[in-house]
């Protein structure tokens, strides 16, 4: 992930299926009822995994697509189009959150 000689592209490109690899895996305990009711707390791994990875693939995809070089621009389309998914599910999941946090209930 880290050696040298590779560029933003590739790099967004990697941490973007790391991203999708996480997003998957926090849907895992849900659908096959893996984890017992007391390791619930275990989910927050994953979750800040798939948050950390999707905010690196996003930051080295908008490096690489200003590249000047062709094979890194593809590369960070790539790994910013796999970002998409992480990113619109976590940000719709947020506003959710606030708009029934500011909803007005008596």
């Amino acid at each position: 992930m880290f050696e040298s000689g590779i560029g933003p592209g590739v790099r967004s490109d990697r941490f973007g299926t790391w991203s999708l690899i996480t997003f998957l895996l926090l849907f895992l305990p849900f659908l096959g009822f893996i984890v017992p009711l007391g390791l619930g707390v275990l989910a927050w791994v994953p979750t800040l995994a798939c948050v950390a990875t999707t905010l690196a693939a996003i930051g080295c995809g908008l490096a690489g697509v200003c590249s000047h070089v062709r094979e890194q621009r593809h590369a960070a389309l790539h790994g910013l189009l796999k970002a998409a998914v992480p990113t619109v599910v976590g940000g719709s999941f947020i506003l959710l959150l606030v708009a029934l946090s500011t909803m007005n209930i008596e």
